[in-house]
């Protein structure tokens, strides 16, 4: 019983749980980044209407807050899309030509793909390096806000290059 004086915390989580959480977690990190500042900005958002119409008092910091959480679930959801092989496309001349030659077009639009990733890299590293002002409310540096441009940008290429490994291995 607890009232003993017994520890009744629960201990640290069996190793195969923590390996399997952790492999969940990496699995799943773009997802989980884009749902939860998804989840940020709809509350915070939602806080600030409430506010607005019941106390006609709005939340100083909520509109800041939800353009840069809408920021990051943009340019993650874009990841999310990548990985997931949802971005909007247009197939019809894949289906009408040989599986082989399908996979050869796959591979040119993957370079294309690289390509503009590498490019938003190096220019969103370029933006976040030069923001060093403050956020206007909430106080923190701009740097915080804009890193998610080059960081999705690296995981789109990733992403962009295991499909492109696979449709090379289509394509020969």
């Amino acid at each position: 019983h607890a009232g003993r004086g017994e520890d009744t915390r629960p201990g640290p989580l069996p190793k195969g749980v923590a390996v399997g959480v952790l492999r969940l977690g990496i699995q799943y990190f773009e997802e989980i980044v884009a749902g939860s500042f998804m989840v940020l900005m709809s509350l915070t958002t939602f806080a600030n209407v409430l506010a607005r119409s019941f106390f006609n008092s709005p939340i100083q910091w909520a509109e800041e807050l939800a353009r840069y959480a809408f920021i990051w679930v943009v340019f993650m959801g874009a990841v999310v899309c990548t990985k997931r092989k949802r971005h909007i496309a247009i197939d019809i001349l894949l289906q009408a030509i040989p599986l082989r030659a399908s996979a050869w077009v796959r591979l040119a639009a993957d370079c294309c793909t690289l390509g503009i990733a590498l490019v938003i890299a190096y220019y969103g590293w370029k933006l976040t390096a030069a923001a060093t002002q403050i956020t206007a409310t909430l106080q923190v540096p701009h740097y915080l806000v804009y890193v998610v441009v080059p960081d999705s940008a690296v995981l789109i290429a990733l992403h962009t290059l295991k499909d492109f490994l696979g449709n090379l291995r289509a394509a020969v």
